[in-house]
């Protein structure tokens, strides 16, 4: 059975859509951590992920809120299954169609890495990114780390400047 097939006839844990404000975040977050069954080893890392990716939607999504003209709040989607193997969390907001060629690029590097190969880009990230989009780093190699699968991704193009980008990462049970 392909992972297509395992996410569509997933269980649906938990689904959103609108402002990824932190204490939002921090609220689902709980949830995860304190789901009741068995695998405490793939919530924990799944936790991690979460908080991650959330983060990334949070600070970089093109489509946002301005809350008292002073603070920026990403706008985006969210889904978490449960298959009985895997737990499938994926997330996804609108970038700039540059940006998208830049994620997948970068979703494509992390894939063809190792564990090793992904500590050192992590180091690497943090002395050598100053830059604003430096949480999408991490996070990618972070979500692998954790994981230990491949991340998944696709782009829906919205227009010449934007398109959507969905990121999805499996959290094996065991």
């Amino acid at each position: 059975m392909n992972d297509t097939v395992l996410i569509m006839t997933g269980k649906t844990i938990l689904s959103y859509k609108g402002p990824f404000y932190i204490e939002l975040i921090s609220v689902f977050g709980t949830n995860i951590r304190n789901f009741n069954d068995s695998f405490s080893n793939a919530r924990k890392k799944l936790f991690k992920i979460f908080i991650e990716l959330s983060q990334n939607v949070s600070n970089y999504s093109e489509d946002f809120h301005m809350v008292n003209n002073v603070q920026r709040i990403g706008v985006g989607e969210l889904t978490l299954k449960e298959t009985d193997a895997s737990y499938v969390f994926t997330t996804r907001n609108q970038v700039k169609d540059k940006d998208a060629s830049i994620l997948a690029e970068r979703c494509e590097l992390v894939n063809a890495s190792d564990q090793l190969k992904l500590r050192e880009l992590k180091r690497e990230q943090r002395l050598n990114s100053p830059g604003e989009k430096f949480g999408a780093r991490i996070g990618l190699i972070q979500a692998v780390m954790l994981s230990k699968n491949k991340l998944e991704y696709h782009i829906d193009q919205i227009n010449e400047k934007f398109s959507y980008f969905s990121l999805t990462v499996k959290v094996d049970k065991n």
